[in-house]
């Protein structure tokens, strides 16, 4: 979707492939190991908490994005914080379920939780194609539902962080 939501506003294949995918391994490069850093220094829970914010704010830039128009300062910005929540999220995400595991199942239970935390991503994203229709194209108050939709996860992870046998 988000290809077509660049193209939509008006950026071509090469803007795309510049910021998005050629900016965007550098930094998710640098965050993966920054973000290791900070799940290992403040803990994992604080770490998912700071990734689920993170990416709830990338979304809201690319509100900005929608409403703005073509701005490739936006574009830029929009993308590289993305890619930076991505990849501190998925060091986040990594981390929370391997300290879930037991080690006598890790190969087993890794793999059913991490197809659990996955599958609502997986399955919504089938459907923001017609959400974004339903919305008359406003790609800017779809980026918000998403944003809003970090929300039940954040009050359940802290709903259940001191009940977690974590190392944090």
């Amino acid at each position: 979707m988000s290809v077509i939501f660049y193209k939509e506003i008006g950026f071509t294949k090469s803007d795309i492939a510049l910021y998005s995918k050629g900016l965007g391994w550098v930094t998710t490069v640098i965050f993966t190991l920054l973000g290791g850093l900070f799940a290992i220094r403040s803990g994992v829970i604080k770490a998912m908490f700071v990734s689920g914010i993170l990416m709830a704010s990338t979304n809201l830039l690319f509100s900005l994005l929608a409403w703005y128009g073509k701005s490739e300062l936006l574009f830029a910005i929009a993308v590289i914080f993305d890619d930076m929540a991505a990849a501190f999220a998925t060091v986040a995400f990594v981390a929370f379920i391997s300290m879930l595991v037991d080690r006598t199942y890790t190969a087993t239970q890794y793999a059913l939780l991490a197809s659990i935390g996955t599958a609502g991503r997986t399955t919504l994203a089938a459907s923001s194609g017609a959400l974004v229709d339903w919305l008359n194209g406003d790609w800017g108050i779809f980026f918000i539902i998403t944003a809003v939709m970090v929300i039940p996860s954040l009050i359940f992870l802290y709903m259940i962080k001191d009940k977690l046998k974590l190392n944090d």
